[in-house]
C-alpha cells in the first residue's frame, strides 16, 4: 500500500460476524490474503470481549470483500460499519482490578452470592480469581469469584 492509496483512502472499521470460536483462525486466513493479494487492510483486530466478531480498519472497501469471500466461518457477507470510538472502546481496558490480600473484608458485588461479605483466603492474579470464605454463612464456605466481582470493604 503506498502514502497515495493512504490518502485517498480514510480509515474505515467493518465488523464481520463469524463462527464463534473461529474468530482467530478467520483472522489468520484474512492476513494471509491481505499478503498475497497486497489488499487495503490495515488492522485486524479479535476482541475478546465481542465473541463471534472481527474488526477490520479497512482503507478502500472493495478490498474488504475481497478478503473476506469465500471464507466458510465468516456468517454474514454483509460487514457493519463501526465507530472508531467504538473501536477504541473494545480495545481499551474495562475495569482496574482492587488490590486484594488475604484476610481483607470484602462485599461480593455480582453473581448468586451478590450483596453477601467475605473475607478473602488467596488471590489468583493470573487467573483474575479470589477465593473467599462467606461471613454470612453457618459453615466455613470457601468460595472462587473473579476479581471484578468484589470490592475490598476495611482491612482486618
Amino acid at each position: 500500500m503506498s502514502e497515495a492509496a493512504a490518502k485517498e483512502y480514510p480509515s474505515r472499521f467493518y465488523a464481520v460476524y463469524v463462527t464463534k470460536t473461529m474468530e482467530e483462525k478467520v483472522a489468520l486466513i484474512i492476513a494471509s490474503r491481505i499478503q498475497n493479494l497486497g489488499l487495503d487492510i490495515r488492522s485486524i483486530v479479535v476482541p475478546v470481549d465481542l465473541g463471534g466478531y472481527i474488526i477490520l480498519e479497512v482503507g478502500n472497501p472493495a478490498d474488504l470483500y475481497a478478503a473476506i469471500s469465500g471464507i466458510r466461518h465468516i456468517k454474514r457477507r454483509r460487514p457493519l460499519l463501526m465507530k472508531k470510538e467504538d473501536v477504541v472502546k473494545l480495545a481499551m481496558p474495562t475495569v482496574e482490578l482492587p488490590e486484594l490480600e488475604p484476610g481483607m473484608i470484602v462485599q461480593i458485588t455480582a453473581g448468586p452470592f451478590r450483596g453477601m461479605r467475605g473475607r478473602v483466603v488467596s488471590v489468583n492474579e493470573a487467573k483474575g480469581e479470589v477465593n473467599l470464605v462467606l461471613l454470612e454463612s453457618d459453615i466455613d464456605l470457601v468460595v472462587t469469584l473473579p476479581i471484578e466481582h468484589v470490592k475490598p470493604e476495611e482491612q482486618v
